[in-house]
């Protein structure tokens, strides 16, 4: 039996705070604007904690991601070709779902077609958004949370820091303490002409050329990396 995901609500999440009005125009640097219009995606699986109800956990995400979306304003925005984001604050959709089923049979025997059913969007089916968020809820009581951002904005590890702030502001850990992002890839690569570079926007990746494989890696092997790299760390004074 498939797995079947059925969504139960959306909405759009704005911005905490309204952005400047010196900074509603995020200019794409050259390789953003070369860059395939596809999303980055993510998939954090968190277990059933009975001290939260559903509608609670949704709330206190909706919240820090508002929160999340002031810091990182050009994910509350709007691509415009591949020219700039305009940081309009219009938001980030936001989708709840249930799954007809508990997370082991998602995690024992993983099948690939099963994962794109965790994303709020294809990953091809970019449009103008730059960011989006599904939240499912298990039977099991499990939640698991995917996050899409568009590659035009960012790459793996910008990915990170905004998935990793997020979870530290839900966290509730101190906001201001977060330290806030800068946006100067334009500064650094300035946007160019790029008439004469194939553009992702028309053509797109080739999916008759794309591969896709699951790695698992179980939780001992995971525990000796962590346990090595904290060992190692500790061989070198901090800077």
């Amino acid at each position: 039996m498939d797995i079947e995901i059925e969504v139960i609500s959306q909405e759009t999440i704005k911005p905490s705070s309204p952005t400047p009005e010196s900074l509603q125009k995020y200019q794409l640097s050259f390789l953003d604007q070369i860059a395939p219009p596809v999303f980055m995606p993510f998939v954090y699986f968190y277990e059933a904690d009975a001290k939260f109800s559903s509608p609670e956990k949704s709330n206190h995400l909706k919240k820090s991601l508002s929160q999340i979306l002031s810091m990182f304003y050009p994910l509350a925005g709007r691509l415009v070709d591949d020219l700039y984001v305009d940081c309009n604050d219009q938001g980030a959709p936001y989708v709840e779902a249930v799954a007809n089923c508990s997370l082991s049979r998602v995690i024992t025997n993983p099948v690939m077609k099963n994962m794109g059913k965790f994303l709020p969007y294809k990953l091809d089916d970019v449009q103008n958004l730059v960011m989006a968020v599904q939240v499912i809820y298990f039977q099991c009581g499990w939640t698991a949370v995917g996050l899409i951002i568009s590659h035009k904005v960012g790459d793996a590890l910008s990915f990170l820091l905004v998935a990793n702030t997020w979870s530290a502001i839900a966290r509730n850990e101190n906001y201001d303490d977060v330290p806030c992002p800068k946006f100067e890839g334009s500064k650094i690569f300035p946007p160019r002409d790029a008439a004469g570079f194939k553009n992702p926007s028309t053509s797109g990746p080739v999916k008759e050329e794309l591969v896709t494989k699951i790695f698992t890696f179980p939780a001992s092997k995971i525990s000796a990396l962590q346990e090595r790299y904290s060992s190692r760390a500790t061989e070198f004074p901090q800077r």
